[in-house]
């Protein structure tokens, strides 16, 4: 490929990752999370490591700063902080999570200056990405969005997630991408191994897509995931609460012959001590009357230790709880308080002073285990999978009312879809404002709301038993064979330099 001049290239770049987020929901043409990176991938050959990582940055200044455009939202509109500090915290987050590609583009740069296109910068380029994509996923607390394996619950790749969960499938679709421009850029001699390694990943893709891992019960349960559309703005006003409850009880009221119904994330907001004698014996009479367990969020409290949760709880044959463990900084709580404690006086953060809950994340709802989550705890798939082998289906629970008319909600609603097939469970996926929906084990969407509206989904599924291999494995087994890969590549680097010395 000619070399373009460095403002041609960074051009290119904007655009490449820009456009890189429309390979997601609610657009999902994943054919675009194959095509964007084989455009950085082409345009960093040869290039130095300072101009590798430049065009990497702003590869990922573009692909992040609209791909979590919706952060602005969250901050602004609902946050009610100023324009000015919301548009610098964005700023920031932006900032932070464009150094991701651009590292992986200049290490890819120190690793193959100079040498052709081929497999080894393949294997390289692919396992840098996810490798990088890993560390995002847990470096301060975490931010796992967009990750290219969660456009591909839909794809061909989708067997992989059942195997090597969505690092996986971000790994082979990286090696398909590669491979492209190896079939457009390299020699011939490479171009016809390029063609021949895409023939075992084409034949692996589809018997991975034919297994099936996990076993239906004969039992059939009737859910319910009730949508009250409860604008944010009017979430936390205290005049409005029996009002909320009464929307919540006078929905769930038309569907007593459901065998689950379930609220969204803090659906009652108040603490549970302080309804327990209230309100929870009316959501018992329903219960009784129906023969309908429920699942509902709202926020418990330790006296002793005076911490509180973002817990849900189920109500029915038994009682069960789950408080949050993966709070959302600044959303959630605020870290480092000693230091950002001032952003409290300008963003109004309903609860922002949550604890971690503790233990599995396990609640039983008609004599079954289930796995709940709630909220941004879907993103972690090595943390949703603690909930196996017992669980036999998945809950989400949500408020992405704070998101408003943005990409969030369509974005985390594909995440959902990725973790369903991770675990081949149904997952049930109650929002406050939407996309609330049922999602069976292969990833398919059974029903789902319309946003901003008031509604209930109602479904039949079935709880399933038997462990995928993600499920038993996580995130661990792609980590150790990419790291394998990694140090592979380090050693013939090491190699081929000595031996150019004699």
């Amino acid at each position: 490929m000619p070399a373009l001049p460095f403002p041609v290239v960074a051009l290119i770049m904007a655009l490449t990752g820009a456009v890189l987020v429309c390979g997601f929901a609610p657009f999902s043409w994943w054919g675009l999370t194959l095509l964007c990176p084989a455009i950085l991938y082409a345009f960093i050959q040869g290039r130095s490591g300072r101009d590798a990582f430049s065009f990497g940055y702003v590869f990922g200044l573009f692909y992040f700063g609209f791909g979590v455009s919706w952060t602005y939202n969250s901050i602004h509109e609902f946050g009610h902080a100023p324009v000015l500090l919301s548009a610098v915290l964005v700023a920031l987050l932006v900032l932070a999570l464009a150094l991701f590609p651009a590292l992986t583009a200049a290490l890819y740069s120190w690793l193959r200056r100079d040498r052709a296109v081929d497999l080894w910068g393949v294997l390289a380029f692919a396992t840098l990405w996810v490798l990088f994509e890993w560390v995002r996923g847990w470096i301060f607390t975490g931010f796992p969005w967009l990750l290219i394996g969660h456009a591909h619950h839909s794809s061909p790749l989708q067997g992989i997630l059942p195997l090597l969960g969505s690092l996986g499938v971000s790994w082979v679709a990286l090696l398909i991408s590669c491979l492209l421009t190896v079939l457009v850029l390299g020699s011939s001699r490479h171009r016809l191994i390029g063609a021949a390694s895409l023939v075992p990943i084409a034949a692996a893709l589809l018997i991975a897509g034919q297994v099936k891992w996990t076993t239906p019960q004969k039992e059939v349960l009737s859910v319910a995931l009730v949508q009250a559309n409860i604008p944010q703005e009017l979430k936390w006003d205290r005049a409005q609460k029996r009002h909320i409850l009464g929307k919540y009880l006078q929905l769930s009221e038309a569907h007593q012959d459901a065998d689950i119904i379930i609220w969204p994330e803090t659906a009652i907001p108040a603490y549970y001590a302080s309804v327990k004698d209230t309100f929870i014996p009316e959501l018992e009479k329903i219960s009784a009357a129906g023969d309908v367990d429920f699942l509902v969020g709202l926020f418990t409290h330790d006296p002793d230790s005076g911490r509180v949760y973002n817990s849900v709880m189920t109500l029915g044959e038994e009682q069960s709880f789950y408080a949050k463990r993966h709070l959302v900084p600044f959303g959630e709580y605020i870290p480092l308080r000693n230091i950002a404690s001032f952003l409290a006086d300008y963003i109004v953060l309903p609860m922002s002073d949550m604890s971690s809950g503790a233990g599995r994340p396990l609640v039983r709802l008609k004599g079954h285990f289930a796995g709940a989550s709630i909220c941004y705890e879907v993103v972690y798939g090595d943390e949703v999978i603690e909930a196996m082998p017992e669980a036999r289906f998945l809950i989400n629970v949500s408020n992405d009312a704070w998101f408003g008319d943005s990409l969030a909600p369509h974005q985390h609603l594909e995440i959902a879809r990725s973790r369903a097939i991770e675990t081949g469970r149904y997952l049930l996926r109650a929002t406050s404002t939407g996309i609330s929906a049922v999602i069976d084990p292969g990833g398919a969407i059974v029903r789902q709301s319309a946003q901003f509206q008031e509604e209930v989904v109602r479904a039949k599924i079935r709880p399933h038993t038997g462990l995928t291999p993600y499920s038993r494995w996580g995130d661990s087994a792609i980590i150790a064979i990419l790291s394998g890969i990694f140090l592979i590549i380090c050693l013939h680097r090491w190699y081929t330099l000595r031996s150019a010395e004699h």
